[in-house]
């Protein structure tokens, strides 16, 4: 298979990955964590998520837990932040949905990591194709997004 986007970005930026493929079917953390065999709770749902002012953000957030709108709000000084829908997430992104990786956007967005995943050496995100996963240090990740740690899940 050929390398995504993301992969390319990567790579340029000389961070070390694992990248993981399978059989996508649906949309779904569970479904990717058993299609790699990897717990649930490093497998990570990348979400995009739209704060008062139509400004956008990525979320990072574990798959065996929920993304909390409001304390996302109180994380980046918004009046009130949630989901964009999934039109607004490919427009923005450049990837679908199921594949959304935070690495090379189409336009890049400040990022928030759920606090959570700061213990946890290794995680996985998106590849930037539905069915591709990159197990990666949560410290690279952190670095290279620039990203923001906060409580941001119930």
């Amino acid at each position: 298979m050929a390398d995504t986007i993301a992969i390319k970005w990567l790579r340029a930026q000389n961070v070390a990955f694992e990248v993981l493929e399978y059989n996508f079917t649906q949309v779904g953390a569970d479904r990717a964590a058993e299609g790699v065999g990897r717990p649930l709770e490093i497998v990570c749902k990348t979400l995009i998520v739209e704060a008062s002012g139509q400004k956008h953000w990525i979320a990072i957030v574990p798959g065996d837990v929920r993304f909390d709108p409001k304390k996302m709000a109180r994380a980046i000084g918004a009046d009130h932040a949630d989901l964009a829908d999934t039109a607004a997430a490919e427009k923005i992104t450049g990837y679908q949905v199921g594949g959304i990786s935070p690495f090379a956007l189409r336009r890049p967005l400040p990022a928030v990591i759920e606090e959570s995943l700061l213990a946890v050496d290794t995680i996985i995100v998106n590849g930037g194709r539905r069915g591709v996963l990159l197990e990666m240090a949560t410290n690279d990740i952190v670095r290279v997004l620039e990203a923001k740690s906060a409580d941001i899940c119930r």
